[in-house]
């Protein structure tokens, strides 16, 4: 509904004589923080890794590569080791590459 100029508005006269003041305090500028307060009968999990089982972080983040087997010697598969991105050999990365010069020119 449109409304009228303030003008012709009809205010009571009790109403009218009420000073009403500006807040005090205005609200902070940005996006509120989650004010979400925790009970004493929830509990914070840690997130573990499925392949290496370490906890912080999940698998598809994992550095850490899966070992084939426990024990004094531990095997870790080639699919999970980082690979050189040029000649895509488990030994050495891209920067230590030494067919690096040669592919580069």
């Amino acid at each position: 509904m449109p409304v009228v100029h303030p003008s012709t508005w009809i205010v009571p006269f009790d109403i009218a004589e009420r000073v009403i003041l500006n807040p005090i305090f205005r609200r902070q500028a940005g996006r509120p923080r989650a004010g979400r307060h925790i009970s004493s009968s929830e509990r914070t999990t840690t997130q573990n890794c499925r392949r290496c089982g370490q906890p912080g972080h999940n698998s598809r983040r994992c550095s850490n590569p899966t070992l084939i087997n426990e024990g004094p010697n531990k095997v870790v598969p080639d699919e999970y080791r980082h690979k050189c991105s040029i000649c895509h050999t488990v030994v050495h990365n891209r920067q230590t590459c030494p067919t690096r010069d040669s592919t580069m020119v």
